[in-house]
């Protein structure tokens, strides 16, 4: 709710959803009448001729009275005749309705109003989007390059906030990589992680957990086996892993730690980075950490998760909330200190995540606005929809302006 991009979908949808409603029930009346259509056209051609009769002051037509005149029903017809038909107002379709029908003018109003409002709000959105500074480091690039699925480099993403592999050298499982800042960058400062394709997706990989486990309460073996039923998930080198899982073993455990040009670190902060409500979720057993025989999360990934976190460490419980496409974008931590334009900076990486040939893994440090970081996507989309609406609105004008003519 307090992001900008829910509401403006809130607006952008129905306004969508109005303009193309309002063109397409205009179009069907107009090309397409059903049978409520042509009754109206039917009562409109009845009122004009007696009005017409009325101009030329034609008397009543007299058969036409005695015809009715002998068409009434008597008593006992009346009788038989209310004993089996619904004369209710109901049962004659008498009710009272109301018919809502798109005019013309209705509807260059709506396309043309809602095609002006989308355009305003999608330039405001790209401008605000493309104000957003960033820094992308691919350290690792997929073996066939980058994917769409991936998206290393995301739409607006200018040149010089790229770099790659030839900007990193690597030294067995540490990679450093030099990047130049672009524009001035205000903090604080987002810096995330993203690996892909890593399909979080899988139904197989979603439930392999032990939800009481990660809740911090005594759990059979059986239970353990029967939910994390891979024994690489739930014991390494005869101890028991606890937490069990898929999505527990395979936490991103990357680290970075970032350098200006005179080798001084810039701190990076890693608090809120995950949801409250995820951290509170999680808790560790009674006996954490002395239970004998046991593997925890802060022996397998030391430099991710300390000891006195456990599973309420930020970065495990968001890495816990699965992705729903087919790669992993993760916040890492804040820097709240200022960039400026022309520095220099070392990304010094420990890259131990076990990702495939077929994956890339990038870090991240861009700005954020009320509508976060850079997504030009969204601005596109917008001011796309704000052009067709202004394109059907003319479509209208054009119709009712230059109708086709009869041969």
């Amino acid at each position: 709710v307090g992001n900008a991009n829910f509401w403006a979908c809130i607006l952008v949808i129905p306004m969508i959803g109005l303009t193309v409603d309002s063109f397409t029930s205009w179009a069907k009346h107009k090309y397409f009448p059903d049978c409520v259509d042509a009754l109206e056209l039917e009562r409109r051609v009845e009122d004009d001729k007696e009005k017409m009769e009325s101009l030329l002051h034609r008397p009543a037509n007299l058969e036409e009275g005695s015809l009715a005149a002998s068409q009434e029903l008597t008593s006992q017809q009346e009788k038989l005749f209310e004993k089996h038909v619904d004369l209710t107002p109901y049962g004659q379709q008498a009710l009272q309705s109301k018919r809502f029908k798109v005019t013309p003018r209705l509807a260059k109003m709506i396309a043309g109003g809602c095609g002006i409002s989308l355009l305003v709000l999608g330039i405001f959105v790209h401008y605000k989007s493309s104000n957003a500074a960033q820094i992308r480091v691919i350290y690792q690039l997929a073996q066939q390059g980058q994917t769409l699925l991936a998206s290393e480099v995301s739409w607006g993403t200018i040149k010089n906030e790229v770099f790659q592999e030839e900007h990193c050298t690597v030294t067995g499982e540490n990679t450093t990589c030099s990047a130049k800042v672009s524009r001035v960058m205000e903090p604080p400062l987002l810096v995330y992680y993203s690996v892909g394709p890593f399909y979080q997706n899988l139904v197989t990989y979603l439930k392999s957990e032990v939800s009481p486990e990660l809740m911090g309460k005594d759990v059979g073996e059986a239970l353990r086996k029967a939910k994390c039923w891979d024994s690489s998930t739930r014991e390494i080198n005869g101890k028991d892993i606890v937490p069990c899982g898929a999505k527990a073993r395979t936490l991103f455990n990357d680290t970075l730690e970032l350098r200006d040009h005179n080798g001084t670190p810039i701190p990076i902060d890693k608090s809120k980075t995950a949801w409250k409500s995820d951290v509170a979720r999680y808790n560790n057993p009674q006996d954490y950490p002395n239970r004998p025989n046991t593997k925890w999360l802060y022996e397998m990934f030391p430099g991710v998760v300390r000891k006195d976190e456990g599973v309420k460490n930020e970065a495990f419980a968001a890495w816990m909330r699965p992705a729903a496409l087919g790669r992993v974008t993760n916040h890492y931590g804040w820097i709240h200190q200022k960039l400026n334009k022309g520095d220099k900076l070392s990304f010094q990486i420990r890259s131990t995540f076990n990702a495939t040939s077929e994956a890339s893994k990038l870090f991240v440090i861009t700005e954020r606005n009320i509508f976060g970081g850079r997504h030009t996507e969204l601005g596109y989309f917008i001011m796309a929809m704000g052009g067709i609406s202004l394109v059907l609105c003319l479509i209208v004008n054009l119709l009712e302006r230059f109708p086709k003519r009869r041969a």
